[in-house]
């Protein structure tokens, strides 16, 4: 069953994502998540991005201005070239849900307003936490967007630390390949200064990652099943 459209002009919830800068891996997963909510009709969830060390007005990245321009949107939406966003605790309050491009700027984050813990995860924690077993929205609750985000948030914190976080020091920042299906490197790396080819790579994670959170997100809104306990 899909989700139910909320009514036109009615206020939705806020994702917000997170990285260094501003400029690249939180900039493309603010762009793909609204992407991916327009393809299925009117925006249920906002999404904006920011960066913890954000040089406010610096401009976006031009690969992710690239991608913006080719996504399903057609013309590239004004919000996809507009200037790096410094994170602050306003922003921080208006979201139902903080993703973050590493546990580095999740950190950040707890430090910054400590009562954003429990909203907060990295983009590759929040997908592989979701897809442990599907996460399905109390019986009860309507199609209120914000309910549902925060049930969403909810959900992903009971089942922190089901997943095992591949240990990383901090000269070797590319992972190994990985030993079993229960580690998982919960980061991804900023690759902005480095070669094409891992920017580019780096980037299509980015951009699979934000896909599945979104659709996720709406298989959660579309459930109708109790939680498990």
């Amino acid at each position: 069953m899909r989700p139910q459209v909320l009514e036109e002009g009615r206020m939705t919830a806020e994702v917000l994502f997170i990285c260094h800068a501003n400029v690249c891996r939180s900039r493309l997963m603010e762009h793909e998540f609204r992407a991916a909510e327009r393809t299925v009709g009117p925006e249920r969830w906002r999404s904006s991005s920011a960066g913890v060390a954000a040089a406010a007005g610096h401009p976006p990245c031009e690969e992710v201005l690239l991608l913006a321009a080719a996504s399903p949107l057609g013309a590239r939406p004004r919000r996809a070239d507009r200037g790096a966003v410094q994170l602050d605790r306003d922003l921080l309050q208006k979201a139902g849900l903080v993703i973050t491009a590493t546990r580095a700027e999740r950190a950040e984050v707890a430090l910054l307003d400590p009562t954003m813990r429990s909203r907060t995860f990295t983009l590759r924690e929040a997908v592989a936490l979701a897809h442990i077993e599907p996460l399905s929205a109390p019986a009860q609750m309507d199609a209120n967007a914000d309910d549902v985000l925060a049930a969403f948030a909810e959900s992903l914190d009971r089942h922190r630390g089901s997943v095992r976080v591949e240990e990383m020091s901090p000269r070797r920042r590319w992972p190994r390949r990985r030993g079993g299906a229960t580690d998982l490197d919960l980061d991804i790396a900023d690759a902005h200064n480095r070669r094409p080819r891992d920017h580019h790579r780096v980037l299509g994670v980015v951009q699979a990652q934000s896909r599945a959170l979104h659709g996720q997100l709406s298989l959660f809104a579309g459930h109708r099943e109790p939680l498990a306990t």
